[in-house]
């Protein structure tokens, strides 16, 4: 038998997938038995059920999950007969100038407020139960830039602290994002400094000093102060430089497109490189997709690899072992395309769009539009359909850039907004509805699939991105 976690998460499903489309923007049933999702068990749910009675796929008078509607379904709508309880929807806002996370309920009101130890890094996210995980400024790290992090700090569902946990020493440090990972370890994008020497060693032919290369962490909390280190992936390990045969990684920069060029992109004068900026984690598929502000792309990594397979080119669930096995954005990187190819500049905010939803395994991402000129800045939320073989892999062609050629579905156009040249994002909802985060203006607002607005505010300070999560059952879903 169903729990009514899983028969509330799998009606909702059924809704989003018996929609046909992009267009289809289903409203969420309310609660078991109401199958018009109108907020009330009565006659029209009982009316519904009997219309469908029988054998059928993706219906959602089905409540109980067995693929036909019988009487145990008829029994559910008599069993919740009445009025729905309210929905519990919050979203967060995380300030990156302010050491407060709240989170708002659809009216706006603030429900609830946290208190970290200094300004965020990015974004705070709710686990399933209710507590927060919260990445901010480490303020004694080495490491200072744009987003700069090294501390992540834990409350449980009460608000009370219960971890905070220094990631960072004088070689690396958090930075930015975070990604929640069903078991409860939490994925960190870190910064790896790299001497100048190490940097041209590795085939780098402009550089004046440090480089800070990116690495991914899988942390586990071990107490209030302490974790393991449970998975690492290493972009040290995955270069490509066809500049100098004398030196490492050399080799053909195109036949290699799951290895990045190390003379691509500027490194800062503190040694700043490739800027990744999101995280996020697919559990269905065992994958990570990261963004990376400077080279204005998107990457994915198997996460199924070792450590050790992660360090290689083989191993994994791809067989690729750390390698990417997807990129899109600025097929120039890889001297597949030209700058007239380039799809994202400055991209921040890369997640899948989750199953359960139409186009699940899609990559959402938020397009800055920061180009040459400001006069032609303007940014877009961008929805891409990576293409993929019969196994579930990505297609790799032999010498063009990575499909598809256009995003599946884009919001934003000249003069129409745009959030500036850093942070900012797009999420997917629960209701296949985008979410997104102007930081530069402070807006945030949620549009359907054809455009149109369903909500807008403007926040106070600065937000990296807006989440918003549902109360299903007890449990806390969203991104």
């Amino acid at each position: 038998m169903m729990t009514p976690m899983c028969r509330s998460m799998r009606r909702w499903t059924l809704l989003v997938l018996a929609c046909a489309g992009l267009l289809c923007v289903p409203a969420a049933q309310a609660c078991d038995g109401d199958i018009d999702g109108d907020g009330e068990v009565n006659s029209n749910d009982i009316a519904l059920a009997l219309l469908d009675y029988g054998a059928c796929q993706f219906c959602p008078s089905d409540l109980d999950g067995d693929g036909e509607v019988g009487a145990s379904d008829v029994a559910l709508v008599l069993l919740n007969w009445g009025t729905c309880p309210p929905v519990v929807e919050w979203t967060l806002y995380t300030r990156i100038d302010g050491s407060s996370t709240i989170a708002t309920d659809t009216s706006g009101a603030v429900v609830k407020t946290w208190t970290g130890a200094s300004f965020g890094a990015s974004v705070g996210y709710l686990r399933p139960d209710g507590s927060l995980v919260r990445p901010c400024w480490y303020t004694a790290g080495t490491f200072n830039a744009g987003g700069r992090g090294g501390r992540v700090q834990i409350f449980n569902p009460a608000g009370t602290l219960v971890n905070d946990l220094i990631v960072a020493t004088s070689q690396y440090q958090q930075h930015h994002d975070v990604a929640m990972m069903p078991n409860g370890d939490i994925l960190c994008i870190v910064w790896e400094q790299h001497t100048q020497a190490e940097g041209k060693a590795a085939g780098r032919t402009t550089l004046n000093n440090v480089i800070w290369s990116e690495t991914i962490m899988q942390i586990r909390p071990t107490g209030y102060s302490t974790f393991q280190t449970v998975w690492t992936w290493r972009l040290w390990d995955h270069l490509v430089q066809d500049a100098n045969a004398a030196l490492a990684n050399y080799g053909s920069v195109s036949g290699n497109p799951g290895l990045l060029d190390i003379n691509v992109g500027s490194v800062t004068t503190g040694g700043d490189w490739m800027h990744m900026n999101s995280i996020d984690y697919n559990e269905a598929r065992d994958e990570i997709v990261v963004s990376s502000r400077t080279l204005s792309e998107v990457f994915v990594i198997d996460h199924s690899t070792t450590t050790t397979e992660a360090a290689g080119h083989a191993g994994g669930a791809r067989g690729k072992g750390g390698d990417f096995l997807y990129r899109w954005g600025n097929p120039a990187n890889m001297k597949r395309g030209t700058s007239t190819d380039q799809a994202f500049n400055v991209v921040h905010s890369a997640t899948w769009i989750p199953e359960g939803l139409p186009n699940a395994g899609d990559i959402m991402a938020f397009n800055n539009g920061d180009r040459s000129g400001s006069a032609n800045d303007w940014s877009s939320a961008v929805q891409v359909s990576p293409p993929r073989d019969a196994n579930g892999g990505y297609v790799v062609p032999a010498t063009s850039a990575f499909g598809p050629a256009v995003p599946t579905w884009t919001h934003g156009s000249a003069n129409q907004f745009y959030g500036g040249n850093t942070q900012c994002g797009a999420y997917r909802t629960l209701d296949n509805t985008t979410l997104i985060t102007l930081t530069g203006t402070g807006e945030v607002f949620e549009v359907n699939a054809a455009g149109q607005r369903l909500f807008q505010t403007t926040v106070t300070g600065q937000v990296a991105r807006a989440v918003r999560y549902r109360n299903i059952g007890g449990v806390w879903v969203g991104p």
